[in-house]
């Protein structure tokens, strides 16, 4: 897992101050990028094409929701939790006592993360790599999350705030 620069608390810090006046003023981001160009269908019936968007929209939906989910736990100071949604691949490389003091010590309790809006999703042989930017003050600020899709189940992979 990848974290920001040892002097990432102030940056961290600075980010949390910005995610939570967006919060409070009510001022998020919302960029969906969907290519829908036909906008109807002609048809009664489903196509392949059509459950593979669908799918597509779903494994979104379900990365989103995990990222959102995992960052709540943190901010809510429910470490073991949090640690549970990653991948036994980040486990392997993090043991819980590395990863709790990871998230302690680099501030990622003092943010909610979890209100971040995901404009960029990229999902490709079930691995997804997701983007958002941490508050609309710091615009150089983005959270990008790694996961993988383990028994029809997504986890966390690793993270990092640049």
């Amino acid at each position: 897992m990848k974290y920001s620069s040892q002097n990432g608390f102030t940056h961290v810090a600075i980010a949390a101050a910005v995610v939570v006046l967006a919060a409070i003023g009510g001022v998020g981001y919302f960029v969906f990028t969907k290519n829908d160009s036909n906008g109807t269908q002609n048809g009664s019936s489903s196509t392949a094409s059509d459950l593979s968007t669908s799918s597509r929209t779903a494994d979104e939906e379900a990365v989103k929701a995990t990222a959102k989910e995992h960052f709540a736990l943190i901010y809510q100071k429910k470490i073991e939790e949090a640690y549970k949604v990653t991948c036994q691949e980040f486990q392997d490389l993090t043991a819980y006592s590395k990863f709790q003091t990871n998230v302690s010590t680099r501030g990622f309790q003092t943010i909610d993360l979890s209100a971040v809006e995901y404009t960029s999703v990229d999902i490709r042989n079930n691995q997804a790599k997701i983007s958002g930017l941490v508050g609309p003050l710091d615009p150089n600020s983005t959270l990008y999350v790694n996961l993988l899709k383990k028994s029809n189940q997504w986890c966390i992979y690793g993270y990092e705030i640049q």
